[in-house]
């Protein structure tokens, strides 16, 4: 874990520096920084860390790529807990940023969250070549190929607009491509700023899905029989009305399921240098309190 730690401190840091370059005006500053320096487990930033291990990346365009990454995820947290989305007042113990700063304000902070992670990437250290597929793929799984659409369905689902599907069809989608791509995605743009083989970036392409709709199931799992006080947040599913793994397999049956995906990510990592971090953070992700 202390190896973990240490890429969660040196993201804190790096964002904590691109949070004092002058912005005006300056609520807008604070506004923009407030979500991505609230804490956070920042494991995306680790598999970012982690994988880049395993393709022998420099720390250097690793702490780029995994900051922005957490830029990306701070501003789909920011629109995520606005009214017209999950109407989440708190966020990390702590009040969401429409609660802080108003909806407006808040909208755009997500905005620039959003934009900023492709400039970060833009100035990293690294070959055009590198940025560019790193690029693609961080786009790809953050928009319409990924987080963006599994939020329409998400919405479409808990409002009974997509009534002539399964239920379970619906939840893996909203899994797979809500939150499971993003993790995916840190895992591939951490490998991509070494030297992978092919064949290493398709085993962690599997381990980025296998593991990122584990985490989902278990976020799904503590909504129902976690404490509210560690989640640092309510328990929004059941009010907003949304699909779940508890709630089309039942609480036992989704947390096999999660534990199943955890052993079928770290199966394919393997036999793979320096993998331990990112076996690490498989077990951290399905054994959580919060």
């Amino acid at each position: 874990m202390e190896g973990l730690n240490r890429y969660r401190e040196m993201v804190d840091s790096f964002i904590d520096k691109l949070s004092k370059k002058a912005i005006f005006p300056p609520l807008f500053q604070e506004a923009l920084f407030y979500t991505p320096k609230s804490g956070g487990k920042r494991i995306r930033a680790m598999l970012v860390f982690s994988s880049g291990r395993i393709t022998e990346a420099e720390e250097e365009p690793l702490t780029f790529i995994a900051s922005a990454i957490e830029l990306m995820h701070a501003y789909s947290l920011i629109h995520d807990d606005l009214p017209v989305m999950d109407n989440d007042d708190m966020r990390r113990g702590k009040p969401s940023n429409h609660k802080v700063f108003g909806e407006d304000i808040a909208l755009l902070a997500g905005d620039g969250l959003n934009t900023y992670t492709f400039n970060l990437i833009s100035i990293a250290p690294l070959s055009d070549s590198k940025k560019v597929e790193i690029i693609k793929w961080l786009s790809n799984n953050a928009g319409i190929g990924g987080m963006v659409v599994g939020q329409v369905v998400d919405i479409l689902t808990a409002r009974g607009r997509l009534n002539g599907y399964s239920k379970k069809r619906l939840v893996n989608f909203i899994h797979k491509h809500k939150t499971a791509k993003l993790i995916q995605a840190s895992v591939l743009c951490g490998a991509l700023c070494g030297s992978p083989t092919q064949d290493v970036l398709e085993r962690l392409e599997k381990f980025g899905l296998y593991l990122g709709v584990a985490f989902q199931i278990i976020d799904d799992y503590l909504d129902v029989v976690g404490d509210e006080k560690k989640l640092g947040k309510r328990k929004v599913d059941e009010i907003n009305n949304t699909l779940t793994y508890p709630k089309t397999y039942g609480l036992e049956k989704s947390y096999t399921m999660a534990q199943k995906l955890k052993n079928m990510a770290i199966s394919e990592i393997e036999g793979l240098n320096n993998s331990d971090g990112l076996r690490q953070i498989a077990k951290i992700v399905v054994e959580r309190d919060r």
